[in-house]
């Protein structure tokens, strides 16, 4: 459907642009009067734009070329507008895509957002109209990446680098949060301290890379081998803790075994596990990671690779 002259009269512009964008347009329509109406009006608005008479054309500009939004007619000759938003939305997922028609249905609209639409507007275009869609979608596009790189940055500051495992200050967090929870709801939780034996040894004679490759392959085996709601942690250098909740000891023991025997099998090096548990042996954060610490140590000075579940004779160890 062509825009009349009257039409284009009647088309209001903002007198306030919201967004000074150089964001990269592609505009694909069978009729270059529309095309070019809106790629003068986009053009003054700072717009980078490229024009499409055809589907096919389309296609290989996207293929070729970085655009963050592609405006598309819904009537194209050899491959309709929804058709063509399925390529783009194939070749490049991030391209918003605004579907335009002159005689689209409700139907027709609702088919295009199922498909990834971004918006359906209807001609005639009023290109302010278009212009706020443009903008909304700008906005919207730098508050999704805005919110995913703080989400990024908040996890980077709560993580170990090396292993991907909760970095030591926000195990204490979340171990504080955890007591509390079970010490409200009456429940049972358990604590485990895991210490690389001989880890000295081994940076020694195959170097600190190897080295960091091992603590990851390790960190890959404590999560192959511990629920999604267990909570795993590097405590510092070569020990790690992991918290079990609404688990008892006993079944701690049977977990940290299958834990023992993975290492064996597929590291060259064995683990010694100290466990302790909440309520049985304290109802303080701090005091069930030194627990589990000193049964840990306990079991390195017996011998090494073992599971050791803390006791009071154990208190002063180290």
């Amino acid at each position: 459907m062509r825009i009349s002259k009257k039409d284009e009269m009647n088309m209001k512009t903002p007198a306030d642009a919201s967004t000074n964008s150089t964001a990269r347009i592609l505009l694909v329509d069978d009729e270059k009067e529309t095309l070019d109406l809106i790629s003068e009006y986009l053009g003054e608005k700072g717009f980078a734009l490229s024009e499409s008479v055809s589907a096919e054309h389309a296609i290989h500009l996207v293929e070729q070329d970085g655009y963050e939004i592609a405006i598309v007619d819904l009537h194209l000759p050899g491959m309709t507008g929804s058709e063509l938003l399925k390529h783009i939305k194939k070749i490049r997922p991030h391209i918003q895509v605004i579907m335009i028609t002159g005689y689209g249905t409700i139907r027709d609209a609702v088919e295009c957002m199922k498909l990834g639409a971004s918006d359906f507007i209807t001609k005639p275009i009023l290109l302010d109209h278009l212009l706020l869609t443009i903008n909304r979608i700008i906005q919207e596009s730098r508050l999704k990446e805005e919110a995913e790189l703080a989400g990024y940055y908040r996890n980077l500051s709560r993580t170990d680098e090396l292993t991907g495992m909760y970095n030591f200050r926000h195990l204490i967090s979340l171990l504080k949060s955890e007591v509390t929870r079970h010490l409200r709801y009456n429940r049972t939780m358990s604590l485990a301290m895991i210490d690389i034996d001989d880890f000295k040894n081994y940076n020694d004679t195959k170097g600190h890379e190897e080295g960091n490759e091992l603590l990851m392959r390790l960190a890959h085996v404590f999560r192959r081998n511990t629920r999604n709601c267990d909570i795993l942690a590097r405590y510092g250098g070569e020990e790690f803790v992991i918290i079990f909740p609404e688990t008892a000891l006993e079944e701690t023991v049977v977990v940290a075994e299958r834990i023992c025997r993975a290492v064996a099998a597929t590291l060259e090096v064995s683990v010694t596990i100290g466990l302790a548990g909440l309520p049985r042996h304290t109802a303080d954060y701090n005091e069930l990671i030194r627990m589990a610490d000193k049964a840990m140590y306990w079991g390195k000075q017996h011998g090494k690779n073992r599971i050791v579940v803390y006791e009071d004779s154990m208190s002063t160890c180290r």
